[in-house]
């Protein structure tokens, strides 16, 4: 079965091919100088693809004139996605192993698409970074909300808390995580309280949520993290 990246590359193809890619481009020049400055589809697509061949600013200026007709011009958003191909695909190959690579990459294309509609526009500087690291942060809390789910059915071990906290998004997130499995390897707390204090200060489960995760009380659930936390804490000053 192919996957979406595959698909919209044959669907560039044909575009890239077909009268409309100029006529698209002669819309994009009247309303977008950067645009009208690039010298045609195939030297602003060069830009983009011989990092070399443009200044950083005039790649930022093209991309981010692309983004603001994109909102309303679905030739726009085709060649937005052709842009960052290579950026998207890294996310998805990230992805990969939540997912699966064909949902992973439906689920980055989507966060793409999505994403060309809530992009910033004061946000001038090293827009391709920033637009692909916006795709990542949507992917990771999606992956956050579908853990969170299934979390409220079945225990969610340490070690997939781990997985979906190395990511150089959240670093604040992985220092406390690696504390927390360090106090867990030296047996100065249990892995289930491990487990508690990840749900807790890492992922932002409330008491009440943690507690119908563990099937006790909240107030018990808060006695055992505020114990563990301790124990973490003397860990990390010492």
């Amino acid at each position: 079965m192919r996957d979406l990246f595959s698909a919209l590359d044959q669907d560039w193809a044909r575009w890239a091919a077909s009268p409309g890619a100029p006529a698209a481009f002669a819309r994009w020049a009247e309303a977008e100088p950067a645009i009208a400055n690039s010298g045609g589809m195939t030297r602003l697509l060069g830009v983009f693809d011989h990092p070399g061949s443009g200044a950083h600013h005039d790649r930022d200026a093209m991309l981010l004139g692309l983004l603001r007709i994109a909102r309303d011009d679905a030739d726009a958003v085709r060649t937005v996605l052709h842009i960052l191909r290579a950026g998207l695909v890294r996310h998805a190959a990230r992805a990969r192993h939540w997912w699966g690579w064909e949902e992973a990459a439906s689920a980055t294309v989507a966060a793409a698409v999505e994403q060309v509609g809530r992009y910033p526009m004061r946000r001038t500087s090293r827009v391709a970074a920033n637009f692909t690291c916006d795709v990542w942060h949507a992917l990771w809390l999606a992956r956050r909300s579908q853990l969170r789910l299934e979390a409220l059915d079945a225990p969610t071990r340490l070690e997939d808390l781990g997985d979906l906290a190395d990511t150089t998004e959240a670093p604040a997130s992985q220092r406390v995580l690696a504390l927390v499995t360090e106090a867990f390897d030296r047996g100065l707390i249990s892995r289930r309280d491990a487990r508690l204090v990840a749900l807790h200060r890492v992922f932002g489960f409330t008491n009440p949520e943690v507690a119908t995760i563990e099937g006790c009380r909240p107030c018990t659930v808060r006695k055992r993290r505020v114990a563990a936390e301790a124990a973490i804490i003397d860990l990390a000053v010492a």
